[in-house]
């Protein structure tokens, strides 16, 4: 078994060995449940850190109830996925990205966040899928002192 990573940079530089990442973000669940809050990005001039998303209005439902509910990673493997589902696929696609592999972060049976791997289109599979999965499940010590630290 694996141990937890210490540091945000450990989990990047795992995020780019074992699922190959372009823009890497980790994010906590905030504001009462209705926000997603930006602990982590390798892209901070374009997504900074405390950048937030809003569940409501800035995310997919499908999406939500994938990810967040259901506590299931979304693949997004090219660039028609992310369109429909990421309000920013603009963005997303100026850093040269156009597939994506987010996972939720659950502690004690709740999701506390998500991480969020891009890359070029065509990039992740299932393999890629269950790479960022590991990663995310060695990630949970330090989405849990994130979240604290932003309560």
């Amino acid at each position: 078994m694996s141990s937890q990573f210490e540091s945000f940079d450990d989990v990047y530089a795992s995020a780019r060995d074992t699922v190959g990442v372009r823009l890497f973000t980790a994010s906590v669940i905030a504001d009462a449940g209705s926000s997603m809050a930006r602990i982590y990005t390798t892209h901070p001039e374009v997504y900074p850190v405390g950048g937030k998303k809003t569940l409501a209005g800035d995310t997919n439902p499908v999406w939500l109830e994938q990810v967040l509910i259901g506590q299931q990673p979304f693949l997004g493997a090219d660039r028609e996925a992310v369109r429909a589902f990421f309000f920013d696929s603009g963005t997303i696609e100026s850093l040269g990205c156009g597939a994506i592999v987010n996972v939720p972060v659950v502690s004690g049976g709740r999701t506390i966040g998500s991480m969020n791997f891009l890359a070029p289109e065509g990039s992740y599979d299932q393999s890629s899928v269950d790479a960022a999965v590991e990663v995310a499940r060695r990630s949970v010590q330090l989405l849990e002192d994130a979240l604290t630290a932003t309560s």
